[in-house]
């Protein structure tokens, strides 16, 4: 007997209602497997936001210096809310398989059954909540963490590719169009985040909830706002924010919660900050005189990914030379025509000829902007192009001969001048000690 057309859909959403509620049931398994491979995937992104800050350091004139900043630090912060969310997550969602555990073989307190007297176990049992409710919230928060961290990660995702390529191609066009103009876009988007968040705070007044004309232009801004700023993503994220949003006052504990977790990746972010080098792209270091940083000597930082100041070869000079080297950062290409004018082609010359030329006008123009001097003696040093062994960074290599050192103590200072915007100095104490060998 086959079923009337009537009753066909209304089985089929029941299925499929039914199919929904075993998902929603059984997701525990999935989010727990993910939220392992997640830990473990998120603390590698911090080695990626370590790489990222270190190309910003290369690759960015110095004035552009704090937007590489703000896309590396919310970087991140986002990363160290993702751990700081999995790691909960892994937490609560295994005290959760341990409560649902106990509740199998527990259903519910027992009064009769406990080893304590009736009256103390009435009253603990008075001040604790149900085994159900527990494990219902323990589930509800497993979920909304899980929710929001993805959504996290996919909001800064877009947001860092999108500026990364806007900043590109602002220094492509630099030199063609006015700066202002190339930055019309971002003050777009800037003023859009300005108008979203005036119209949030006042559409949400009481005064204002049921008025048409600044509810639908609210609505309007957040549209167009989160079409620019999430791009294709815009309606998947929209949705996760809406379902937070929506049912705010239902779940206000859930929430609160997740704005700690916000509060704890702040907390890592800042820990985790004093491992790479992103205070440097909004407040350079001042190296003080009577320090010896470590990075001043490769043999005292032998794992070194990213120089960021001068090297010699040791603290203590025990051979017939002091070995230099200076790192130089792509960006310095910006600050050249400065020091040294602009490179010319020579349309008389070979390919090969023409190669040997511009090497050797970049070489010599690299001795003009750096200044190295030793114990207060200027110094003549006849530097070469070299790769650095450990890090792989460009830069030049330089020898300085042991007629020019003192026993004792010595002072070597280098300075890297960038046109008018910047200049860097780095003071190197060592000591040398000539080889006393004996025959």
């Amino acid at each position: 007997m086959s079923l009337s057309p009537e009753t066909t859909p209304v089985l089929e959403n029941k299925k499929n209602i039914k199919w929904l509620q075993r998902l929603k049931e059984e997701s525990w398994e999935a989010e727990l497997l993910v939220s392992a491979i997640a830990i473990f995937g998120t603390f590698q992104l911090f080695g990626l936001i370590e790489w990222a800050t270190n190309k910003y350091i290369n690759l960015l004139p110095v004035e552009q210096y704090f937007y590489g900043y703000m896309i590396v630090f919310l970087g991140l912060l986002a990363i160290s809310i993702l751990v700081s969310m999995f790691v909960i997550h892994f937490i609560l969602r295994a005290y959760w398989i341990g409560l649902v555990g106990l509740n199998s073989v527990f259903p519910d307190y027992s009064v009769e059954d406990s080893v304590y007297s009736k009256i103390y176990t009435e009253k603990i049992l008075s001040i604790l909540p149900k085994q159900e409710d527990t494990i219902q919230k323990v589930d509800e928060l497993c979920s909304v963490i899980f929710s929001s961290a993805f959504t996290i990660l996919l909001i800064y995702s877009y947001m860092s590719l999108f500026l990364s390529i806007y900043m590109l191609i602002y220094n492509l066009l630099l030199d063609y169009v006015p700066s202002y103009i190339l930055l019309i876009p971002l003050f777009i988007i800037s003023g859009l985040l300005v108008l979203q968040m005036i119209f949030n705070v006042i559409g949400n007044l009481k005064k204002y909830k049921s008025n048409v004309w600044v509810q639908t232009w609210m609505f309007k801004l957040v549209k167009l706002t989160s079409m620019v700023t999430y791009g294709p993503l815009y309606r998947n994220l929209l949705q996760v924010t809406m379902v937070f949003g929506s049912n705010f006052k239902k779940k206000k504990s859930l929430v609160y919660l997740v704005l700690l977790f916000f509060a704890s990746g702040m907390f890592l972010s800042l820990i985790k900050i004093q491992d790479t080098n992103i205070p440097h792209l909004i407040f350079p270091k001042d190296y003080d005189v009577n320090l010896m940083y470590l990075s001043y000597y490769s043999d005292q930082n032998p794992d070194e990914s990213f120089l960021l100041t001068p090297q010699i070869q040791s603290d203590i000079i025990e051979g017939e030379t002091v070995k230099l080297f200076i790192p130089v950062f792509h960006h310095e290409r910006n600050y050249q025509d400065t020091t040294c004018g602009e490179y010319e082609e020579d349309d008389s010359c070979s390919n090969q000829e023409e190669r040997t030329k511009s090497r050797k006008f970049y070489l010599d123009c690299y001795n003009k902007y750096h200044k190295v001097t030793l114990n207060g003696q200027l110094l003549n040093v006849g530097f070469l192009k070299k790769d650095h062994a450990v890090s792989d960074q460009f830069g030049i290599v330089g020898f300085i001969d042991k007629e020019f050192l003192q026993k004792g103590e010595n002072t070597l200072i280098v300075t890297k001048t960038l046109g008018d915007v910047k200049e860097f100095t780095w003071t190197i104490p060592f000591y040398y000690q000539p080889n006393t060998v004996s025959n």
